[in-house]
This record gives C-alpha cells, sequence and structure tokens, in this order.
C-alpha cells in the first residue's frame, strides 16, 4: 500500500547544507542490471508499493530479451538499447510521472535556463513532498535530496565510488552518475486511481508477447543491436572469431561480453522465479506452459553457472585479456549453445501459455 503523504514528508531532513529524504538507498549493478528499473524498482519499495524490480524487468519483456550489440558494446543491461523494453513496464507502474527529457540527440529546449529552472524546481517540490526523483543518462539512479534551493541534487547511483550506496552531489561527480545535466529526469507526481492502474493479466500476456516477438526479431530499433535467437548467433560467431584470430580488437569486445553473459544470467534466474509465481494465478495448459518456461529458465542459469561463483570469473573483462584463454571461451560457447536451446523451448512454452491465457484476466 502507498504511504501516505504526510507519512512520505517526515522522513525529510535538513540541515545547514542540504534537504534529503531520510531512508532511501542506492543499489549495485549486482544487485540489479537494469538501472532503470532498478531506479524505479528502489522508488517504489521506499514508497510501499508491492511493484518488485522482478514485475518491473518482467512485465517490460527485459527479463526475457538476449541483446548483443555488434561491436560488442557493454549495454546489454539497459531496456532502451536495442529492442525496446519500456513501454508495458511503464504501464505497470502505479504512480503518475512527469518526464523532462533532454536527450543529446534532440532539440534542446528554446530557453535552457528556464527549462532546467523548471526542472530544478520540480525536483525541489518533490523532495520536500518526500518523494525522491529518478535521473539518468547512459545509466540511472536516483535523486534523494538537493542544496542551494534546489539547484544542487544530493544523489546516488550503481556506478558512484562507494557500490551505490554512498550518496554525492550531482555536480561533483563523474561518469554516469552527474557532472553533466541528464539525459532525463522523471519526477513522480502521485498515486494512480485504481481504476487507472494497469491489470496484472493483461500486463503478464503482453510481456509473454512480446517475449515471444523479440526472440523472432533479428534486430530492435536500433539497427546494431542483435536480438533474440539472432543474437546467440552473433555472439557464439563473435567468440569463435576471435578463437579463430579474425576479430580485429577482442578485447575491445570482452566487455560487452562479459556483460552480455552476466546479463543473461541475471535476468532468467528472474524471469524462472516470476513465471513460477505467475503460475499459481493459472490453470490448464497456460499454468503448465508457464511452469515449463520456467523451468527451462532455470536450466539456463544452471548451465552457465555450473562450477562458477561469478559469471565474470568465465566471461573475464578487458582488464584482465591476457587471462582469457581459448579454453575459457570454448567453454562459454558450450554454455551459450545449451542456454540458445533452452531459451528457445521456453519462448515455445510462452508462446502457448500466451495463447492459452488469451486477452482476458486472469483464470483464478
Amino acid at each position: 500500500m502507498t504511504a501516505g503523504i504526510a507519512d512520505l514528508a517526515s522522513n525529510v531532513k535538513r540541515d545547514e547544507v542540504k534537504v534529503w529524504i531520510d531512508g532511501v538507498t542506492g543499489f549495485t549493478p549486482a544487485e540489479y542490471a537494469d538501472s532503470v528499473y532498478g531506479s524505479q524498482a528502489r522508488i517504489c519499495e521506499y514508497l510501499g508499493e508491492s511493484l518488485t524490480y522482478a514485475d518491473l524487468i518482467c512485465y517490460s519483456g527485459f527479463a526475457f530479451r538476449v541483446g548483443v550489440h555488434d561491436a560488442m558494446c557493454p549495454s546489454a543491461g539497459h531496456p532502451c538499447c536495442g529492442y525496446q523494453c519500456l513501454d508495458n513496464g511503464f504501464r505497470a507502474m502505479p504512480w503518475k510521472m512527469k518526464l523532462h527529457e533532454s536527450f543529446p540527440w534532440s532539440d534542446a529546449p528554446e530557453d535552457r535556463a528556464a527549462f532546467q529552472a523548471e526542472v530544478c524546481g520540480a525536483v525541489k517540490a518533490s523532495i520536500d513532498r518526500g518523494v525522491p526523483v529518478h535521473y539518468g543518462g547512459e545509466e540511472d539512479g536516483l535523486i534523494i535530496g538537493y542544496g542551494d534551493d534546489g539547484r544542487r541534487w544530493w544523489c546516488v547511483h550503481p556506478y558512484h565510488s562507494g557500490g551505490g550506496a554512498e550518496p554525492f552531489w550531482h555536480d561533483e561527480a563523474t561518469g554516469f552518475a552527474g557532472g553533466k545535466w541528464p539525459w532525463a529526469v522523471v519526477v513522480w507526481t502521485g498515486p494512480k486511481a485504481a481504476a487507472d492502474r494497469a491489470d496484472r493479466g493483461e500486463l503478464l500476456v503482453a510481456s509473454l508477447k512480446q517475449a515471444v516477438a523479440m526472440w523472432g526479431a533479428e534486430k530492435g530499433v536500433e539497427d546494431h543491436y542483435f536480438c533474440g535467437e539472432a543474437a546467440y548467433e552473433y555472439w557464439l560467431g563473435w567468440l569463435r572469431g576471435v578463437e579463430a584470430g579474425t576479430v580485429d580488437d577482442p578485447k575491445a569486445g570482452m566487455g560487452g561480453n562479459g556483460w552480455c553473459f552476466d546479463v543473461l544470467v541475471h535476468s532468467r534466474r528472474i524471469a524462472g522465479a516470476w513465471l513460477t509465481q505467475r503460475a499459481e494465478d493459472y490453470d490448464g495448459v497456460a499454468r503448465e506452459r508457464l511452469l515449463v518456461a520456467a523451468e527451462r529458465y532455470g536450466k539456463i542459469v544452471d548451465v552457465c553457472m555450473r562450477d562458477l561463483e561469478l559469471t565474470w570469473a568465465l566471461a573475464l573483462p578487458p582488464a584482465k585479456f591476457d587471462d582469457w584463454t581459448g579454453e575459457m571461451r570454448r567453454d562459454q560457447m558450450e554454455r551459450l549453445e545449451a542456454a540458445r536451446e533452452h531459451d528457445r523451448a521456453a519462448i515455445d512454452a510462452i508462446g502457448q501459455a500466451a495463447a492459452a491465457i488469451g486477452d482476458g484476466p486472469k483464470a483464478r
């Protein structure tokens, strides 16, 4: 249940330098590989909403996606990179939102100073109400306080030093965490009325249909990203090329290889548990097919993590290029080939479940 606005405001603290919301914690990339939905999940958790990170990445389709950049860019953890995994996730959100966007590839506001003043005012008002603000660029985090009458922001971010837990001033940060104006600032303006909240059964069916569509889509919205089965083929081809010595700069692709592997395990582990829970709402074919898909996703995790504590122990980061052996690459290829078969079977079961459920409400 959503916390009362008065209760939220009681968490707002002040000192001589800043105003901040007490009790909002950050997160690490290991906890939430998807920083967009990780940020939203943290706000939901703080507000007392029942919508979880697992709900968000599954309803959005992200947990069912496999996407690989043609230059092995390490962006597999972002729902906007490649096949878009946004619309259904935002439909699931229990609060109304106001987006203040300033993307580098879009036209700049005619009056930049007025735009920034408006955003700073909206951030200040939200913090004063006790509601954190979602901000981001390449990766996302949370504004949990302000200084200088709203012109400075006190933040947490998964890619800031301290592993996402240490708050910092946005204008003193670097990299993904800050130092420049964000691409987007999202202010949560208030809870949606019960009648305006999306039906859970409809969200499920939409996510299952998206999972099937992504598997068969060679590429997503952006031409540089392969998707679904085509992503596996390109990924495996890249690893084979590294082995054969035909990849010009294999070290440059190691970060992307590692992130793809890590996100695959992260998302399929969550998807398997989530589908098992959703199956409890149904009987017959729908229930059975959802459980089959969940089992297959569990097998992906098992085969990818066999005898490993961390995915990065096999798919090494660029800093360990000299330790990345042919044996390790062949081992990863073997695991990915098995994962692809389980993924294919899971998608087949998901398609059957979606057909059995249809567009109606949950069975029971």
